[in-house]
């Protein structure tokens, strides 16, 4: 919108006050001068407001014509209340980036997929994002997200199914010197 001010020569609307008529200027050319500044000023303005507000639907149109006089409260009403929109808005996607947690009540894929609309959502915004995996800080791309994640989730079933019984054989070699000392260390324990 500032470039499309500029364009039209009114964006200095946004930084110059209305000029004004000083007591001190008695001559009639002075005052002629100073008044067509202002009327060039009003009308400037004007332009500048409603061109500013034009993009809007009607209703926030009528509303912000009716709050502000002039192109610069207009304007700075509406970069106020939409630089805090923006961001609270990537304030928040952080926060959802910061608090994910995989818990066990919903299957990986589910809390991929969320993980997925969250880094998409950060990604879209234009915010860089790094992601810390073990101390290293790396950039990862989806896919290897999602293979650490189902590694995890793989790990943390098997651990979850019970313990099925092993039977363990192992095969012994023993020197022949050795046997005659294992089978009498046998004979006087039992």
């Amino acid at each position: 919108m500032e470039f499309f001010l500029r364009q039209l020569k009114l964006a200095y609307e946004l930084t110059q006050p209305c000029p004004t008529l000083s007591i001190k200027e008695s001559s009639s050319d002075q005052v002629k001068a100073i008044n067509d500044q202002i009327d060039k000023w009003n009308c400037d303005d004007y332009f500048c407001k409603n061109h500013i507000l034009s993009g809007m639907t009607n209703s926030f149109y009528d509303q912000y014509s009716k709050k502000s006089k002039t192109a610069k409260e207009s304007w700075d009403t509406l970069k106020s209340v939409y630089q805090a929109e923006e961001a609270s808005s990537k304030k928040s996607l952080v926060l959802n980036y910061m608090d994910f947690k995989m818990t066990n009540d919903r299957p990986v894929s589910v809390k991929v997929r969320e993980f997925q609309l969250i880094a998409n959502d950060i990604c879209a915004s234009g915010m860089e994002y790094r992601n810390k995996v073990k101390h290293k800080k790396e950039d990862l791309a989806i896919d290897q997200l999602m293979q650490h994640l189902l590694i995890e989730d793989e790990t943390r079933n098997r651990e979850k199914e019970p313990a099925k019984e092993t039977i363990v054989k192992a095969h012994v070699v023993v020197d022949k010197d050795e046997e005659k000392n294992f089978g009498r260390h046998n004979q006087n324990n039992s």
